[in-house]
């Protein structure tokens, strides 16, 4: 059996090297060592409008959602309307407190009912508080409460992508070469 070996000059196997090679990037004919800026721009992600969430006391312990409208930044809050008149704003560390202990407390929520928790957790509020989930139309007064804040809904959800996209460079396995093996 004669066992055939290939000469430095054969052809088809140079050709073919060669056509891997520059398939693989390995070779790299661009000079130009300029980024670019589709891989690596480093733009500041907007932060979302916040919200103003009002509830209305129906009976006892049983809230709806009777308005919502966005608001500036960091302006967020709920407001309470009892059904004896009296009027109360959860703003600031109260209301962060409070979405952060609904937040904690899954059980109380998923069992559904139409307490201050289980209402204040399906609105917007609870969305800009980390629920995926889009709003149950049962806790809100009427359908048009609820479709005001869809558009801010999902510039809430661009965010979400936005801020935890990688900001510069490329991810993954070739993240960091711009044009081949010697960049």
């Amino acid at each position: 059996m004669k066992k055939r070996y290939l000469t430095i000059g054969d052809f088809k196997r140079n050709a073919f090297i060669v056509a891997a090679a520059a398939t693989m990037g390995l070779t790299s004919c661009d000079s130009n060592t300029q980024k670019n800026d589709e891989w690596n721009a480093g733009t500041e992600v907007p932060v979302p409008d916040g919200v103003v969430t009002e509830l209305t006391e129906e009976a006892p312990d049983q809230w709806k959602i009777t308005d919502e409208r966005t608001t500036a930044p960091g302006q967020s809050m709920a407001i309470l309307k009892y059904n004896d008149g009296r009027v109360d704003t959860l703003q600031g560390l109260a209301l962060e407190n409070q979405m952060r202990d609904l937040a904690n407390n899954q059980q109380q929520y998923n069992q559904g009912g139409f307490g201050l928790g289980n209402v204040l957790w399906w609105s917007a509020m609870g969305y800009m508080a980390g629920r995926m989930m889009s709003p149950r139309p049962a806790y809100y007064a009427n359908p048009g409460v609820m479709n005001n804040t869809a558009a801010w809904r999902q510039n809430v959800q661009t965010y979400r992508q936005q801020s935890t996209a990688p900001r510069t460079g490329r991810s993954g396995y070739f993240r960091g070469r711009s044009s081949g093996a010697g960049a």
